[in-house]
Parts: structure tokens; sequence; C-alpha cells
């Protein structure tokens, strides 16, 4: 080739080169300066706003990204943004994304931005004041619960399944408060619960991390003449649920919820916090698919009121999982009760309870103003719970208290306690405290029905030479009471790595849960219909699902 025709070559080849520059659409010669500022701002576990400062000249702007996954190449997210702000949505959550924008102009795109980078987490937010408005809180926010909120008259607030509440453990007895006249709709799923729990990480957890649940309703009880009776709770905070006249009412639904490391001690002479409290609460409300795990005092207390529950389990209770008392009447069916350790609550939040059970019920308690309690008068209406399909599980353990019972019925309580099983107390399965209470069971106003009981330390029932203890074998001839040798003789497993509920086949508890069924007027009214009669015994079908299972969880810390 000749000089002259290299030289023709090479120049053509600039040529094309300059071309293909020209073509690059990535800047241009009279493209804007590229954007500075750029920031991000997460939305939501879904979505983030990108932010920058306006580039000279710029009419519209591109933004890119990439994720992690891929981190070199980035993709369009738009090419037509006018203003200096973008919301991107359909992110993932713990992902991490990486974006750039340009200006453009009628002379072409600019140069890119140096890129900003986030990893999409939790929103956090804090609830510390009084709830006067109806709000809803969403499952993309971690909210941490400080102080005493109260949810006042007339509010409704709105939880979105798979929403955390964390309390926070620098406030003692941070609580929830649903006041007489507001609601709460917590709506969880078995795939998304609602949970409260401590702000702690797992493992350093402790019973009275924080304070729990308060729900104060517009039911009657049975403390009568008595213009304030206050809740439990701390000088300053408490409300007054005297005056209820609703047994119909309504404080909203809690459905797949799970209350974690709750209860507190305010003043160390039991005015404590429960994990769920429940006051005057009518038969509007309704519970269900609930747990309590680990907390400091009761799991789940009801004075007076008529609430329905169905589907409730406490693990790990400082004191009794169940206790009612001042006029209960509600329903309750599908209960689990379970107790193996004795958990160590938080630095100055309280004391374990020295004589927790699986069900601790009172009438009234004597002493209170507007109790009576007297050979040929108690205060009306009794409590007088119906409830049924119950697996109450103690602990033997070195060190639990022998006051550790399965049922102690005092204070002239009523009621109709059905299908049950009574396994593995330190104590006595059966114990009723007072004649006056074992009158009740008399009048047939208190029965327990289709009841099996199995390795309780101190016995099924009360001693019969004691003068002071009323709940003897010999007195429910006819009402389908059987005894099983062994705990793991009527639960398939005991194993906190693997909790089973279930009746072994064959076991005592299959069958008999209709051989003395539930009067008609006892299942009516419960959850919309009727209180299924089952065949079995216990909280749990032999032969149907493992209800509890894959929302719940078992932790000691």
């Amino acid at each position: 080739m000749t000089k002259s025709a290299t030289r023709t070559l090479a120049s053509l080849l600039a040529l094309a080169a300059l071309g293909a520059a020209c073509s690059d659409d990535t800047t241009g010669p009279g493209g804007p300066p590229a954007p500075t500022g750029l920031t991000i701002q997460q939305l939501s576990l879904t979505s983030v706003r990108v932010s920058w400062t306006a580039a000279a000249g710029a009419t519209t702007y591109v933004l890119e990204r990439a994720s992690a996954d891929d981190p070199g190449v980035f993709v369009e997210v738009s090419d037509a943004i006018t203003a200096t702000q973008y919301d991107d949505t359909g992110l993932t959550a713990g992902v991490a994304y990486s974006y750039r924008v340009a200006g453009v102009n009628a002379d072409g795109q600019g140069d890119y931005s140096t890129t900003a980078s986030v990893t999409i987490g939790a929103a956090e937010a804090t609830l510390g004041s009084d709830v006067t408005a109806s709000r809803t809180l969403y499952k993309d926010t971690l909210y941490t619960l400080s102080g005493y909120v109260k949810v006042q008259n007339g509010a409704t607030l709105t939880i979105e399944a798979g929403t955390r509440i964390i309390g926070d453990t620098t406030v003692l007895g941070s609580s929830l408060w649903i006041l007489r006249g507001a609601k709460i709709n917590a709506l969880g799923t078995a795939a998304e619960p609602i949970v409260f729990t401590s702000a702690r990480a797992v493992g350093n957890r402790k019973p009275g991390d924080w304070g729990g649940i308060i729900i104060v309703g517009n039911a009657t009880i049975n403390r009568t003449g008595v213009a304030t009776i206050n809740t439990e709770g701390p000088a300053g905070e408490v409300e007054n649920y005297a005056g209820g006249t609703d047994d119909a009412d309504s404080s909203g639904v809690l459905r797949y919820v799970r209350i974690e490391f709750a209860g507190y001690d305010v003043s160390g002479t039991g005015q404590e916090l429960n994990s769920l409290s429940s006051y005057a609460v009518g038969s509007g409300t309704k519970y269900e698919y609930i747990q309590s795990l680990g907390g400091l005092d009761d799991s789940f207390e009801f004075w007076g009121g008529a609430a329905q529950g169905r589907y409730l389990v406490s693990y790990e209770s400082g004191d009794d999982h169940f206790d009612w008392s001042e006029g209960f009447r509600g329903k309750l069916q599908f209960l689990i009760a379970f107790q193996r350790e004795r958990l160590v609550p938080q630095t100055d939040a309280g004391f374990l309870s020295s004589d927790p059970r699986g069900f601790e019920a009172d009438g009234c308690e004597p002493g209170l103003a507007g109790c009576t309690l007297a050979d040929d008068t108690a205060s009306v209406p009794f409590s007088n719970p119906t409830i049924a399909n119950f697996t109450l599980v103690g602990s033997t353990i070195s060190g639990f208290p022998t006051d550790g019972n399965g049922m102690v019925l005092r204070r002239g309580t009523a009621g109709w306690l059905h299908n049950g099983i009574v396994a593995g107390y330190k104590g006595v399965g059966c114990q009723f405290r007072d004649a006056w209470t074992d009158s009740l069971r008399l009048r047939d106003s208190l029965n327990l029905t289709n009841m099996v009981f199995a390795e309780n330390t101190g016995g099924n029932y009360d001693d019969d030479a004691s003068a002071s203890r009323y709940c003897q074998e010999a007195k429910w001839a006819g009402d389908n009471h059987r005894t099983a040798a062994t705990a793991a003789a009527v639960l398939t497993s005991l194993a906190t790595n693997g909790l089973d509920f279930t009746p072994p086949a064959a076991s005592l508890p299959t069958t008999g849960g209709s051989t003395v069924p539930l009067p008609a007027g006892r299942t009516a009214n419960f959850f919309g219909g009727s209180m299924t009669n089952t065949t079995y015994v216990g909280a749990v079908d032999p032969a149907g699902p493992k209800w509890w299972q894959g929302w719940t969880v078992y932790s000691a810390n």
C-alpha cells in the first residue's frame, strides 16, 4: 500500500471513530453538567425517594439503578423525570441498591452524577404519645412503644398483618392501652402475625422488658355501688372501669398476635401489668390466635365483662396463664398453657409469683370496694365463664412452687369448665379454696366435665381430709373424670424444640369429649355461631390441624 493510501485509510478510521463517539447517547457536546447532591431516603420496605440538586440547563433527567446482585450493571428507571426527585417502587427489603442520574436538554444527555447507595431496611417510628384520632400501623415500619400510650375514646388503632412493635426497655412499663370507647383492630395472619416484643435482642430478653396490652371496655362487672374502680397500674396512669352497662360492647379484634416478654409490677405490692389485661371487656371483642410468651405476671387476665376468645396460647408465664374475677362471663375455647421454666425477670421490673397456676378463678375478692362474699351472698353477676377444650401443662422442676396448681377456683366463682387436660403440675390438679365456691358446684352453677388428669405431683384433687379444700374426686362422679399415669400418655411431645399438644393415638383424650355435653345455652352466641362440642378432650383435635404451629414461637429469652 502507498503512503497516500495509508493516510486515506487512517483518515477514514478516524472519521468512523468520531462518528461512533458522536452517536454515544451517554454524553453530548452541549448536555448539562452532572447533577450533584444525590441522596436516597427510604419510604418503606419496597420504595425509596431519590433526590438531587438541579443541573444547570437540564430540562429532564435520566435515572438508573443497579442492585447488589449485579452492582456494575445499571438499568434505566426513567428517562423523562422533570422534577429533581423520583420515588422508586417495587424494591426488595434487605437488598442494596445504587443510583445515578444525568441531566438532559436540547443538546443531549450530560454526564452521570456520582453514585449513591442504600440498603432497604425497616423504617422506624416511635409511639410515644396518646392516639387521639384513628391511625394505622404498617408492617413496613418498626414501631417502638415508649411510655404509657393510650388510644382514646372514639379512636381506632388498626395494625396491619406482619407489623412489629417493640417495647422501650429504657422506660419501664411501656404499654399500649385501649380505653373505653376506643378500638383496636390488630388483624394478623398465620403467615404474618403481629408481634409485640422486647426491644432487646434474642438471647437477652426477659419478662418485664415492657408493660403489655391493657383493654378497658364498657361491659358490666360485679363490684357495684362504687363510682371509681381503677385498673392496676402506676399512679397517674390507672383508668376507671366501673359502671359499664353493655355486655355486648366491642373494643375490637386481636387475631394472630404474639405478646412477648411483657409485664410490670408497678408497686411491688401486686399492681401488675399483664401480657393482655381485659377490664370490663364486652362480648363484641374477639381474641383469636393470640400467644403470650415469657410474661412477668398473668398471660391473660379478665376483670368482669364477657370477652370471647379462642386459640389462645400461653408459654412460660410468671404467674397465672388464665385468670378471671369480678364477674367474668366470657366464652373461651381451645386454650394451651405450657410451663417448663422459671424465667428471670428484668431488673427493677418486678418479681415472679410464688403461686403460678394454669387457671386462677375468683368471683370477687373480699376487701375490695363493691365486693361481697359470705355464706348467703356474693357479688353478682357471678364470675360464670364457659371454657372448653383446654390443655394445661405445669412444671415439676426443682424450685418450682408447690403451690403451682393446675386450677384454683375460689371466692365464689361459678362456670363450666369442659373437655380439659391438666397435667404435670407440682401442686394439685384441681383445688377449691372455700365452701362458698363449693356451694356453687352443689347448685350446679360450677361444673368440671370430661376431664383428664395426669402426673400432678400434689395429687389430681384436693385431699379429702383437708377442711379448707373442696375439690374432691368423689364429687365428680358422673362427670367423666379420668386419670392417666403420665403427661406423656396424653400429649405427644413436651420437648421445647418440638412442642406437640396432640393426644397420641388411642390415648384417653382422643375420646370422651361428648360424654357430658355442654348445655345449648353455653354453646350459643360464640364468634357469631356456636361453640364446637368436640368428641375429644383438650385443646387439639387428634385428627385435625396443629393450629398453634407456625405463628407461635417458644423461646426462654
